[in-house]
């Protein structure tokens, strides 16, 4: 793994879990082609964009129901209140 490699995986790192594995490689190998042959750090748009990105991607999460929370509770709910009503 290159030195610009690690450093774009470690800026990846602010996204959230699911995004990343979803989408990690493939911005990655994006970032990585776009890269010039001798450049050894992420410029400065670059890491702009990805925090930018990053920031956008987790408010878009935080209205999403996530397995295991309340969502799963209102399904059981809704399924047993017409047999009790």
């Amino acid at each position: 793994m290159s030195t610009l490699e690690a450093r774009y995986r470690r800026l990846l790192l602010a996204y959230p879990r699911t995004h990343r594995t979803l989408y990690q490689e493939e911005m990655l190998g994006v970032l990585l082609a776009a890269a010039r042959p001798d450049q050894r750090r992420p410029s400065v748009p670059d890491v702009l964009d990805l925090v930018h990105g990053a920031l956008r991607a987790w408010i878009r999460d935080i209205g999403r129901p996530r397995p295991g929370q309340w969502w799963d509770a209102l399904a059981v709910v809704s399924l047993l209140a017409p047999v009790f009503l």
